[in-house]
């Protein structure tokens, strides 16, 4: 019951934030009951907290936006964080220790815990750090100032470096001087653009556009995997279009990712009903940015590590290229043949790629055939080999041979075939 409670409080909190606009409290955060259990137990009664929400998750709760990340800031060191969790039966993974950070994991959940530290020396992908007690020294070795905000459990703000008011006003600033972040981590090149489509409310800074192009090749030194893995979270903002429409974006965006020649194609996601513009995830986005008839996109996945699953997604897509602009294609009945070689995702995919490939596509026609998809049984091929045997068909190549070119006349004929005529078929072979 308590439970039901607190989704209905926090579905409301939302909708007040969606409706009005206003910012928010760290009360999403605050009533994470896992998140309590580790405050409890890295804090002491009496002293002042030792642990303090920090980063995304704390930027996030201020613009309602959804929590998938928990970071938690530190003046432990990470032996003693160790030693308390562990202490209290709660899983913890050594994933940075050497920086410092610490992974805690209950109930499925991860927090990951950063002792608080200052940069002493960088390459532009890692960096030696040391600890400190100084939670400004640690504000002031991050990035970007709406990610030095910090929060305890009981909503208290630190926030040394004004980020909220960054927040609110829609500024992307980097702490201290640009290029000195740049270069502590060339990724930071592709976390600008994000966090600048997503939450700024001005033009580009065109001394912070100079110093990303001075720097641009530093992003060499950063490994492919990380890359994508950022890539991955720019393709899941909402004004993903915003970073084509800009020309100082534009190049520096296509600069990084030449494959990405049909950017145009997101134009159209812009103009569909909200229903279906959210049937469009990351990864489909990036097949609309890289897939026409030739196989280029097999070289981004392989550049980029990608797994199988959305290598093997992408493949779908592009070995129907060319049929997607034909509306016969997507007809109800070649619908039906489509989910019977693959699946309902992957036509589901092939419908919601039609729609940007082909602007004369009626996105309503489409629409109506992805609901229809819930519908849809796949059919089951209704002859066995046990059936062929009564006819004298014994295992082997022309049992098999045969059954293939009865299923391929029963999918010919949507589906339905004809028992006479089978049974006259295998009548003639059988004599042969």
């Amino acid at each position: 019951m308590f439970e039901k409670v607190k989704n209905i409080v926090l579905k409301t909190d939302r909708y007040l934030y969606e409706k009005f606009g206003s910012l928010k409290t760290i009360k999403f955060l605050q009533n994470i009951k896992e998140a309590q259990l580790i405050f409890q137990n890295l804090n002491e009664t009496g002293e002042e907290g030792k642990v303090r929400f920090v980063g995304g998750c704390v930027r996030k709760s201020f613009n309602g936006e959804l929590i998938d990340d928990i970071d938690l800031a530190t003046s432990l060191e990470p032996e003693e964080v160790k030693k308390r969790l562990l202490g209290k039966n709660i899983k913890v993974i050594d994933t940075g220790i050497d920086h410092g950070t610490v992974t805690a994991i209950i109930n499925n959940k991860k927090f990951e815990i950063t002792t608080l530290r200052k940069d002493i020396s960088t390459d532009g992908r890692h960096a030696n750090v040391k600890f400190t007690l100084d939670w400004k020294e640690d504000a002031a070795r991050r990035d970007f100032t709406i990610n030095a905000i910090y929060a305890d459990l009981e909503g208290r703000i630190y926030d040394p470096l004004n980020g909220l008011l960054d927040l609110k006003s829609g500024k992307i600033k980097f702490i201290g001087s640009t290029e000195a972040r740049i270069q502590e981590d060339y990724l930071r090149i592709l976390r600008f653009f994000r966090f600048f489509i997503q939450y700024s409310k001005e033009n580009y800074d065109l001394d912070t556009i100079r110093s990303i192009r001075k720097h641009i090749n530093g992003l060499n030194k950063v490994s492919n995997e990380r890359i994508f893995s950022e890539l991955e979270k720019i393709l899941s903002t909402t004004n993903l279009y915003n970073l084509f429409s800009i020309n100082y974006s534009k190049e520096i965006i296509l600069s990084i990712f030449p494959q990405f020649k049909y950017f145009e194609r997101l134009t159209r996601i812009n103009q569909l009903p909200k229903k279906i513009k959210q049937k469009y995830d990351k990864h489909l986005i990036l097949a609309l940015l890289l897939i026409d008839e030739t196989n280029n996109y097999e070289y981004f996945c392989h550049k980029y590590k990608t797994s199988n699953k959305i290598k093997n997604r992408l493949k779908n897509i592009s070995i129907n290229y060319l049929n997607l602009k034909d509306k016969k294609f997507l007809s109800e009945e070649n619908i039906k043949k489509l989910i019977y070689f693959s699946n309902k995702d992957c036509v589901k995919d092939l419908l919601l790629f039609s729609i940007c490939l082909n602007k004369k596509m009626d996105f309503y026609d489409i629409e109506k055939s992805l609901n229809n998809l819930n519908f849809i049984k796949i059919p089951k091929f209704p002859i066995s080999g046990d059936y062929l045997k009564k006819y004298g068909y014994k295992d082997g190549i022309i049992l098999g041979s045969k059954l293939k070119l009865l299923e391929e006349k029963w999918i010919e004929n949507n589906f339905v075939i004809d028992r006479k005529i089978v049974e006259k078929s295998l009548g003639k072979v059988s004599k042969n």
